[in-house]
Formats: structure tokens, C-alpha cells, sequence
């Protein structure tokens, strides 16, 4: 049976599982969790890959839910094969960072005669690009890049003796730092949030608890779930499966995901202690053949189903335009000798502006010289005004220090926040009213805090402007509003055409960059504002 190598990675560790697989068969021959330190991801993936004798196989990656933004959709019922256009044309409009060359994948959760119930997931063409520079620089042929959650949701839905088409199932992978939250109903996948977990391990159970009871409430389960499954192995994870347990009233178990499929005897020995991290991969392993259509797959999304050509229609409509053309090509040639001199007319003409083209292309380079040295002037005081317009209430956040800063040679600028919140939750309600086309926003996570009183987790978040969006909120302000205004813009046009005439000879001056306000040693100058 051929091999092939799933693996996946975040900031802590690298996870690799190797399978020899044949159809719905996977029999595990190796499985490692590497830590990540001081040496580069790629040196220590390519270690890995020679270590295992890896280098010809075939590879299958697997991106955590923080690489990709997933929503809720709802359509009209549609026939499958037009299913995709209307998944992307939806998407334009409700994801804050799907453009144009995002990559879109979706997983139908429910469907009826009133329309489709879906989870979209769109993913940037950088951090695609990203996936795919690494998978080359160690020489790995990919065929699938997925979702983290869904790949283990496949698992046990596919696998699990114990799955029932009634009540919800919520699956917890627990990682380094974070938790992949996946609710189950039936036998689809419903809901899917990753949660960041506290650094102290004994705190980690009760705010898993806690985080637990949100992610039920925001995917409309109003009863009590059926079964709570933490991956991994019972004597690892004792502790979470009794505070579940006491919070939920669930039947919560812990599940070895290495005891759904077949493990050779020569690695059954070598299988790390946190199992349950590998649940996801050991999940792409299986459903790769065997369940593709459970996967949320950014590398082979789902398409239109061409339908097979018809031949009879295809040489009526070559034949058609060809006797067209034959029958027009007679009429053109009695019209060429008027055409040529059409021709030679429009190219004097064309000669004749020549001398304007040359005076524009000169003011356009001003401008841009201009608009570059501008881009850089952020209007704060606008910034902060929809800050404060868009941001939680004071009750749920507080900031305690921003820090702005303006780029002038490459326009824009970027906003450094800092403050306390008191529920982890509320930080991503606040990313998502900050960001927008003009916005990228960039969180470090939330930490913990002691503190007594209600504001116990910090958080520090960048904002960044782009210089188009200032550019383009200039130029708004420059528009004219009536006739009036349009006619003195000409009469201003035509007083500046007059003077260029005089200054033709004179050299264009450079602008320089404004001098930065502060520069820190061996870095870019940038114009800071705190507050």
C-alpha cells in the first residue's frame, strides 16, 4: 500500500502522522509531535521527512481554524452544480477578507424545501501561497490542504461505533495553547471555534468548562449534548473530563484516536503522549479516499459540475460562424480601400496628440509623487472617532494605551491597542468590528491576569491602515459637489496648463519624506502619536 505523510503545525509544534493507505484502509506506521524551538520550521520538517525515509511520498496538510475565517450561510434551494457560484458570489459580501482571489470552500450542514444551511470557509492567496512555499522548500508533492477541525470531526463520524443521528455531539481537540471546539448534530458538523487556553494547566480545565457552555449557547443548542469526546487518552486529559462532566451533566469520555484505525506493532510503542493532537490528521488520512466530501479541502474546492459537451451543438456552432465570416469577409474586402484611408486618417490624428500625451504623462508622474508623500498623513482623529464608535461597551472592555504610528514612505500607518476585557470571548466580537477593507487587524491572544476586579484577561491588538484607504478617503474630500465647483476645477486646470508652458524647462524638484518624529535604531522611520 503507497504511504502517505499528514501533517500540521502552529507556533508550539509540528505534527506529523504516516499512514500506508489504500482506500478506506490506514494503517499508521509513524507518528510524531516535534517541538518547535530555536531552528526554522522548514529545517525541522525536512529533518522529519528524512528521518522517516519520507522523501517520495505523498502529502496531506492540515491549517488550523486561525489560518481561514468560516461563516454561517443560508441559500435558496439551488441544484447542486450551480451550488459553488452561489456560494462565492455570497461570500463576497459576507466575509470581511474573501476578495477576489480568495479561496472558498463550503460544508452543507442542513438542507430542506425552504434552502441549504452551509459553512463557508475562505482563505487568503498569501497564506495559501505560504502552505505551498514550505511543502516545496522540502520537496513534498501535496494533493489536499484542509481544515483542522473538520478533518477530526470526519474521523469520528466515519469511524465511531457510537455515533446517532439524534442530539448533538461536541468534539474537543486540546492543543499546545489552544482548543478546537467542533459541535456535531447527527451526523454533520454544525459548529466549529477555536479558543485560546490559559498557560497554567490547572486553570486550563475549568476555563475550557466555561468556554464550553459559550460555544453551545452560539451554536443554538439549547438542550444538554448527548456525548462530550476529548481526543486523547483517558489518563492524560482526567482531569477535563471531570469538570465537563460536572458542568454539562454530558457523558464526556476521552477518545485514543489512534484506536479508530490500525497501528503497526512497530510504532504502536512510539505514539506520543498527547494523542489527541493527531486526531485531525489521522482524520485527513482516512476520509482523503474514503470521505472527501467531509473535508473542507482550500486545495481542490468544490466547482461547478460541467455538464459532458454535445458534439451535434458544438459543430453547428463552429459551422455557423465560419460560413458567417466567409460571407462577411466578401463585403469586407469591397470596403478595404475606404478603411485604409480611415486608417491613415486616425493615425494622424493619433500623431497630432502626441505632444498632450507627453504634457499629461509629466503632471500624472507629479501627482503620484504627491499622493505617495500624502498617504502617509492618517486622519487619527477619524480613526479614533470609529474606534470608539465600533468597539464592546466599557463594561465588557478597557483600553489602557494606543500607540499610533504613520508610515510616510509607504503610506498608511497602524494602531497598537492594549487593554483588559473581561471575557476572552469579547475579543473576537472586537476584531471582527475593527477589521474591514481598509483595516487588517492582528491580535496576540489574550493572557490572564491576576486581578480582583472584573477586567482578568489583557489583551494587545495592531491595527493596521492601508495607505490606498487614505488615498481614496483624500480624494473623496477633494470631489467636487455641484457644477459650480466643476467649473472653477477647469478654470484652476487651465491657469495650471498656462504655467506649465512657462516651466517646461525647469526640472521637476524630488519631495522628500517628512523627518520621523522618533526613530528607533535599525528600523523603519515612522511618525508615532500615543495616547
Amino acid at each position: 500500500m503507497p504511504k502517505k505523510l499528514a501533517l500540521d503545525w502552529d507556533d508550539d509544534e509540528l505534527r506529523i502522522v504516516v499512514a500506508q493507505c489504500n482506500g478506506p484502509s490506514v494503517k499508521v506506521t509513524d507518528a510524531e509531535v516535534i517541538a518547535i524551538g530555536g531552528g526554522t520550521l522548514v529545517d525541522i520538517l525536512r529533518n522529519a521527512i528524512s528521518r522517516h525515509g519520507l522523501e517520495k511520498v505523498e502529502g496531506l496538510v492540515a491549517v488550523g481554524r486561525g489560518k481561514a475565517e468560516l461563516r454561517d450561510l443560508q441559500l435558496p434551494p439551488v441544484p447542486d452544480d450551480e451550488m459553488p457560484d452561489m456560494v462565492r458570489f455570497q461570500a463576497s459580501r459576507s466575509f470581511a477578507s474573501a476578495g477576489e482571489n480568495a479561496t472558498i470552500d463550503y460544508l452543507i450542514t442542513n438542507r430542506s424545501d425552504r434552502g441549504v444551511e452551509m459553512i463557508a470557509a475562505a482563505i487568503s492567496p498569501a497564506k495559501m501561497d505560504g502552505v505551498r512555499q514550505l511543502c516545496s522548500d522540502v520537496n513534498l508533492a501535496i494533493s489536499r490542504i484542509t481544515l483542522r477541525p473538520f478533518d477530526a470531526a470526519a474521523l469520528y463520524l466515519t469511524r465511531a461505533k457510537d455515533v446517532s443521528s439524534d442530539g448533538d455531539t461536541v468534539l474537543i481537540d486540546l492543543l499546545a495553547s489552544d482548543a478546537e471546539i467542533v459541535v456535531a448534530r447527527g451526523r454533520q458538523v454544525v459548529f466549529v471555534r477555536t479558543v485560546k487556553l490559559p498557560s497554567n494547566p490547572e486553570s486550563r480545565p475549568s476555563v475550557l468548562a466555561g468556554e464550553l457552555r459559550r460555544s453551545l449557547i452560539a451554536a443554538g443548542t439549547t438542550e444538554t449534548p448527548r456525548k462530550v469526546i476529548l481526543w486523547g487518552r483517558e489518563s492524560v486529559h482526567h482531569a477535563e473530563v471531570e469538570k465537563i462532566a460536572e458542568t454539562t451533566g454530558s457523558e464526556v469520555s476521552a477518545l485514543d484516536p489512534f484506536s479508530l484505525v490500525e497501528v503497526e506493532p512497530s510504532a504502536s510503542g512510539k505514539l506520543p503522549l498527547h494523542s489527541g493532537r493527531l486526531a485531525p490528521l489521522i482524520g485527513l488520512l482516512v476520509a482523503d479516499q474514503s470521505a472527501p466530501e467531509r473535508l473542507i479541502d482550500f486545495l481542490n474546492p468544490r466547482k461547478r459540475i460541467e455538464a459532458p459537451p454535445n458534439r451535434i451543438k458544438t459543430a453547428l456552432l463552429i459551422g455557423a460562424p465560419i460560413a458567417a465570416v466567409c460571407f462577411l469577409g466578401y463585403l469586407v474586402y469591397k470596403q478595404l480601400d475606404s478603411l485604409d484611408k480611415q486608417i491613415a486618417s486616425l493615425k494622424a490624428e493619433v500623431a497630432g496628440l502626441d505632444p498632450q500625451v507627453k504634457k499629461a504623462r509629466v503632471s500624472i508622474d507629479r501627482t503620484e509623487k504627491v499622493d505617495l508623500y500624502l498617504d502617509g498623513d492618517v486622519n487619527w482623529l477619524a480613526e479614533f472617532k470609529r474606534l470608539s464608535e465600533v468597539m464592546p461597551p466599557a463594561e465588557q472592555l478597557i483600553l489602557k494605551a494606543v500607540n499610533a504610528s504613520s508610515d510616510p514612505r509607504k503610506g498608511g500607518g497602524r494602531l497598537t491597542l492594549s487593554g483588559a476585557i473581561t471575557d476572552p470571548a469579547i475579543i473576537e466580537q472586537f476584531e471582527a468590528a475593527i477589521r474591514d477593507e481598509a483595516h487588517e487587524v492582528v491580535g496576540d491572544g489574550t493572557s490572564e491576569q491576576r486581578s480582583e476586579n472584573a477586567y482578568r484577561w489583557s489583551f494587545s491588538e495592531t491595527v493596521s491602515v492601508s495607505g490606498a484607504s487614505v488615498r481614496n478617503a483624500r480624494y473623496e474630500g477633494l470631489a467636487p459637489k455641484d457644477d459650480a465647483a466643476v467649473g472653477e476645477a477647469i478654470k484652476t486646470v487651465d491657469l495650471q496648463n498656462t504655467d506649465d508652458k512657462a516651466k517646461d524647462a525647469e526640472p521637476v524638484p524630488e519631495l522628500e519624506p517628512a523627518a520621523p518624529t522618533e526613530v528607533a535604531p535599525n528600523s523603519d522611520p515612522v511618525q508615532e502619536t500615543q495616547v
